[in-house]
């Protein structure tokens, strides 16, 4: 055999540690990512709370730009003060619901109600959110479904295509990999969450997964005719995936009071979206340490070593901070500007939004943006509200206006609150009140938001 060397250009895919403690980042209230810098920060001592101090030897022209900076964010934040304080200045209207305290304490999430509150911002029929349902009653421990789409279809009442519909639903929702049927199917969908597109993976994926158990990696390399360096490399990227989706999910403890990610406010007739960098400080890698890597420095070999190494790690740890601050901040950007009507006065209508429609205007996937609202808060001169109340499937009015699901639930409660004690309405009459106003509802999706408002039958509601 006649040995030689050529030129060969390969496409490399690596999954480094960093990619999933972004995702998780992005995924943590506000309350776990405080405690989770405060840790990193005991482990790493080159990463620091940027104080913003101006450097030794600061020219007197910056540091006089910087004071008058300083000014005029004070003045700005004195001016905010005074119409904050005089927004409430009025007698308080007695039409007015009292705020309930228990909606700013949080508590731990189920891993069922976790997927369920991602379906309730997707914009699904009845019969494929039905059966989306009945799937993930149906997941075992480890996040994959172990049922059968003909068995969901006929618990539910629905076509097996409908049932299939609301696998594939499931099947998008955070953590990747969920309502996967098998291992292989769990792995090839958080490959496709991650962007990996690699051949060579995905035949291992398909078709060797005992023989990776067993470190056969000769045999691999035989069998997909490619090199075995090839092979203990996508062995390693395979060995970073999750095999078993709901392991990804983490209830965390019990919050306390809801601290906000963000907070809106009105400034002339511009909406301004402020971080919480007080719950969340801005970090940096500390100059002190960094100019020990500098020539010239004393630093040893192995000091050098070991800075570098804690350096990268405190820079990609910064990175995936800014990076949820950064995410967060343009989700709430959007919802400004879909549901401008709300935030008027916070009394308006909210218009249809969905995680879909977000995700592409980001150009991120649908779960990222699942991961992007689920426990994040925004303050608002109107209250606290999580980012996912503002997400809604809606309806077309016979006047062309969209109008969400949300309104409609809210509609719901005032016809009910109307009606006669002695006849209450059934809902085929809310269905109709409701189209009398423009708003065609089937009868079923009333009885859907009713039950999820809480509210009985009617027929319960006139015997009470």
């Amino acid at each position: 055999m006649e040995l030689g060397q050529r030129t060969e250009l390969r496409q490399k895919v690596t999954l480094s540690p960093q990619v999933y403690q972004g995702l998780s980042i992005l995924a943590m209230p506000i309350f776990e990512l405080q405690q989770l810098v405060e840790a990193e920060m005991l482990e790493n001592p080159l990463l620091e709370v940027d104080e913003i101090e101006p450097e030794p030897g600061e020219d007197d022209e910056t540091r006089q730009e910087s004071a008058e900076e300083e000014r005029a964010w004070d003045e700005w934040l004195d001016m905010y003060d005074e119409l904050d304080s005089a927004e409430y200045s009025g007698p308080r209207d007695p039409n007015e619901e009292a705020a309930n305290t228990e909606e700013f304490v949080g508590g731990a999430v189920s891993f069922s109600d976790y997927l369920e509150q991602q379906l309730a911002m997707m914009e699904l029929s009845d019969e494929v959110d039905a059966a989306a349902r009945a799937v993930i009653g149906s997941l075992d421990a480890d996040g994959f479904f172990k049922g059968d789409c003909a068995e969901v279809a006929a618990l539910v009442g629905v076509t097996t295509a409908n049932a299939e519909e609301g696998l594939r639903v499931v099947q998008q929702l955070d953590p990747p990999g969920v309502g996967a049927r098998s291992l292989t199917e769990a792995l090839v969908i958080q490959m496709d969450f991650l962007g990996l597109e690699d051949p060579l993976l995905e035949a291992i994926i398909n078709g060797h997964l005992d023989d990776v158990a067993a470190n056969h990696f000769r045999k691999i390399a035989r069998a997909l005719k490619a090199t075995e360096p090839e092979v203990r490399e996508a062995v390693a990227v395979l060995r970073s995936l999750n095999p078993r989706p709901a392991g990804a999910y983490s209830p965390g403890p019990s919050p306390g009071y809801i601290v906000p990610d963000v907070t809106i406010r009105r400034f002339d007739d511009e909406w301004l979206i402020i971080p919480n960098s007080e719950s969340v400080p801005t970090l940096r890698v500390s100059p002190r340490y960094r100019s020990m890597l500098r020539s010239g420095s004393n630093a040893d070999e192995d000091t050098r070593r070991y800075l570098k190494d804690k350096i990268r790690s405190a820079e990609s740890f910064i990175k995936n901070v800014d990076r949820r601050k950064d995410t967060v901040s343009r989700i709430t950007g959007i919802i400004l500007e879909v549901q401008s009507e709300f935030f008027e006065d916070g009394k308006g209508p909210l218009r249809p939004l969905r995680l879909e429609d977000v995700a592409v205007e980001l150009g991120v996937h649908l779960s990222t943006v699942s991961r992007g609202v689920t426990g994040k808060y925004m303050a608002t001169p109107y209250g606290l509200f999580e980012l996912k109340h503002f997400f809604a499937g809606g309806y077309r009015t016979t006047t062309g206006m969209d109008i969400a699901s949300t309104s409609i639930k809210q509609r719901l409660k005032e016809l009910v609150a109307e009606e006669d004690a002695e006849k209450p309405l059934s809902d085929q009459k809310l269905a109709e009140l409701l189209s009398d106003e423009g708003v065609s509802v089937a009868r079923r999706t009333v009885a859907k938001y009713r039950e999820e408002l809480h509210i009985e039958p009617s027929w319960a509601r006139r015997r009470r």
